[in-house]
């Protein structure tokens, strides 16, 4: 197929707008930076169909709304590789999410391949094709970009394609397809930036919080959060997820209280203290430690319990093939034993593959 190495102007970007337009599949993958900032700086976008590839240039002086007008039209389907990034920040650039998604990661786990398998991992196990990784570490920002770096940035979109018809073919042979078209859909359901709540549940220590000091730690998250996109800055250039912890446990009420919890640097208790403080006073009320009681960190199963689910779990993964993680999660699964039932495991394939173990099939 012809490759756009650079797509940097109107004419070349409204050209490759109307090649994408009807392609029905489009392999997409972006390049971006954000070590230094909240939100990420989107450099490329790269894409592929069957008629033509290339990368677009989002910072060059170009008006970018016809190629996602073309992108985001009803009917399209976008190929990705762990697409959870890549929707963040696109959605954080355009405001928008893709009709369909088909991620090849989600595909590779329904067949039997590692949960987390990288993109490099799956094109060398389906294609036998090796991905050049010499340019992972490019800043992206750079201008001019050497031929070498778009070509390591096309790669991530050249072998979508071929890689899915693939996959799609033992998704049928397995009568999985619902079961991906399933899994797609939960992942353009979930908020395409991550809440305060779901950053909360993925702290270190979390778990082990009791429900008034998980209500302090969330309400301290959500300030967190409002300062690192006031300020544009990582959030944990604005307090390190420890610390957030420690705080929570500590509960201070006085800016003596605040400044004697270990760690805490001087500058923060100084510059935000009073705005931390007016945080964990309104942790304090019924609503948010009502809702903090709904949190899998808070969750404290029944070991039985919990190993007889994860036993039952890894029979029944090992049956059809796949890793039992995929099935269910240590979290979702210690959440069941807790007695909180997790939406994943409420409905969909993954509820009728355990109760169809449960019940004996």
């Amino acid at each position: 197929m012809p490759e756009q190495l650079l797509v940097d102007d109107a004419s070349a970007l409204r050209g490759l707008a109307e090649s994408v337009a009807s392609a029905g599949v489009i392999a997409v993958d972006t390049e971006f930076v954000r070590e230094t900032t909240y939100f990420p700086t989107l450099c490329l976008i790269q894409l592929a169909t069957d008629e033509v590839m290339a990368c677009v240039d989002c910072l060059a002086d170009i008006d970018l709304e016809p190629l996602f007008d073309a992108l985001f039209a009803p009917g399209q389907r976008w190929l990705l590789h762990s697409a959870r990034q890549d929707l963040e920040v696109l959605w954080n650039h355009a405001g928008r999410l893709p009709p369909e998604l088909l991620d090849t990661q989600i595909a590779a786990a329904l067949v039997g391949f590692a949960p987390q398998l990288g993109l490099a991992e799956l094109v060398s196990e389906l294609l036998g094709a090796a991905l050049d990784k010499s340019h992972a570490r490019t800043d992206w920002r750079r201008r001019p970009l050497s031929k070498a770096a778009l070509n390591y940035a096309l790669d991530d979109v050249r072998h979508l394609l071929p890689a899915w018809q693939r996959l799609r073919v033992r998704l049928v042979e397995l009568d999985r397809l619902e079961w991906f078209r399933e899994d797609s859909r939960r992942l353009l359901e979930l908020p395409p930036t991550a809440d305060a709540r779901t950053i909360l549940e993925r702290m270190r220590s979390a778990a082990a919080l009791s429900a008034d000091a998980r209500a302090a730690a969330l309400a301290l998250v959500r300030w967190r959060e409002h300062r690192a996109r006031e300020l544009d800055r990582p959030r944990r250039w604005i307090m390190r997820d420890e610390l957030v912890i420690r705080i929570a446990r500590a509960m201070p009420r006085t800016r003596e209280e605040l400044r004697a919890v270990p760690e805490l640097p001087g500058r923060l208790a100084k510059r935000s203290g009073s705005a931390m403080l007016a945080a964990l006073e309104a942790s304090r009320s019924p609503a948010l430690r009502a809702e903090a009681r709904t949190m899998h960190p808070g969750a404290s199963p029944d070991k039985n319990r919990l190993k007889a689910l994860q036993a039952v779990v890894r029979e029944r993964a090992a049956r059809l093939g796949i890793h039992a993680e995929v099935l269910a999660t240590r979290r979702d699964l210690s959440a069941l034993a807790a007695g909180i039932e997790p939406a994943i495991l409420a409905d969909g394939w993954r509820a009728a593959v355990l109760k169809s173990s449960a019940d004996g099939d």
